[in-house]
């Protein structure tokens, strides 16, 4: 801003002094044009005023009046030029000599004035003598004495009005050219610092570009670690703590998404509930750490045995487990029951207070359908339930395909 308020003010005072150029000039034109009316008036002053004097010696000399018939029109021009001389010479030097000179002439048109009357009355002699008398010949050099002194003032003062108006112009012209120094002095200037504030905001822009580069990355790789938190979060909020395996949140959500999925395709599906046997008897002999462990190996043997495509193992709650098993008939399903079952014996898990077998073993309860739309996704699993509750009292150590749902739903079994 003090750059450009520097910047206005050397225009300012430009303009300023190219106006005080052009006025100088304008003024010094008018002058010349003035001094040089002026000088042909006071030619034309002498011309006319010796036209006068002649016409009028003229008429004397050859006793004729007509010599002098144009008279009175060079007299009348000659006083319009004494007037228009007298105005032009009013604000100079020269104005105290043009009133000399129009004296002198208002004397020689006086005698001439007599002279006029003594030739009216043919009185020739008188007016001869009179023409040619003293003070008329002595007024006459008189006005041409201070025509030549009139003219010489006005060279003079030409002259000096030349000087005036030249220093005038010169000084103009050196503000001028100091002005021009300082506007291209202060355009450098500016220049300059407008060139440092550039490189200063390119530098500027430079640092916030790479301080929101290096933002966008931190922002990122939170995001990132955020996603995976979320995931972790996501799996732990969805995984059993003690066996690893889904829990009864994740059953939830997994068993309303295959129930609609078959609902829309039409494809069975097939759910295993588990249940280890005297549980409770074993945890009394052996302490919870070691049923922790238990169950922990009972949910390995599941991983291991179910492991097709979209199957689901889940830790229901305690010590029962679930399958969801989507798409399969009752017959794979039964196999799979089977082949866990048989599994987690063979394991070979020791369960001294157990009535059924000397090592751990499992009831399972198998229900399979075809879901309708008039059905209740909780129908199934309560087959899966009474199936397995059959199991138990059929001894355990077994498992049990339901034989009969509700007549809503349409069962394989």
């Amino acid at each position: 801003m003090r750059f450009l308020g520097s910047l206005h003010i050397v225009v300012a005072v430009l303009l300023l002094t190219t106006l005080a150029g052009l006025y100088a000039d304008l003024k010094s034109e008018q002058l010349h044009a003035q001094n040089l009316n002026v000088k042909l008036g006071l030619e034309r002053m002498v011309r006319l005023n010796q036209s006068l004097t002649s016409s009028v010696a003229m008429a004397v000399l050859e006793k004729n009046t007509l010599r002098a018939a144009s008279y009175h029109s060079l007299r009348a021009e000659l006083e319009a030029t004494v007037r228009e001389v007298q105005n032009l010479t009013r604000t100079m030097l020269l104005a105290s000599d043009m009133d000399a000179l129009a004296q002198d002439q208002a004397a020689l048109r006086a005698v001439e004035g007599e002279v006029f009357a003594l030739m009216r009355e043919e009185r020739w002699p008188d007016a001869y003598k009179l023409l040619l008398a003293g003070d008329y010949a002595m007024s006459l050099k008189l006005y041409e004495i201070n025509s030549d002194t009139a003219v010489g003032a006005l060279v003079i003062e030409l002259a000096n009005i030349g000087r005036q108006q030249d220093r005038l112009r010169q000084l103009t012209l050196a503000f001028r050219l100091g002005a021009v120094l300082l506007l291209l002095w202060t355009g450098w200037r500016y220049s300059s610092r407008l060139q440092a504030e550039l490189a200063e905001q390119t530098r500027l822009r430079a640092a916030v570009t790479t301080a929101n580069e290096a933002l966008e990355g931190k922002v990122k790789q939170r995001t990132l670690e955020l996603e995976a938190v979320n995931h972790q979060l996501e799996a732990l909020s969805a995984t059993d703590g003690l066996t690893g395996l889904a829990n009864r949140r994740r059953f939830d959500t997994c068993w309303a998404e295959e129930w609609q999925r078959a609902l829309r395709t039409g494809a069975p599906l097939a759910v295993i509930m588990l249940d280890v046997d005297h549980f409770k008897a074993y945890n009394d002999h052996y302490g919870h750490q070691q049923g922790d462990e238990c169950l922990r190996r009972v949910g390995e043997a599941l991983r291991v045995n179910v492991r097709r495509a979209g199957e689901l193992v889940a830790r229901y709650g305690g010590e029962e487990f679930v399958v969801v098993m989507p798409g399969t008939t009752a017959e794979q399903a039964l196999q799979v029951a089977e082949t866990v079952r048989a599994a987690i014996q063979d394991a070979q898990i020791a369960h001294a207070s157990s009535p059924v077998a000397s090592v751990l073993t499992v009831s399972l309860g198998v229900a399979v359908g075809t879901p309708q739309s008039s059905d209740m996704p909780d129908r199934l699993l309560q087959a899966a339930d009474a199936a397995l509750y059959e199991a138990k009292r059929q001894g355990r150590n077994r498992m049990v395909l339901a034989a009969a749902v509700p007549a809503s739903s349409t069962l394989l079994g």
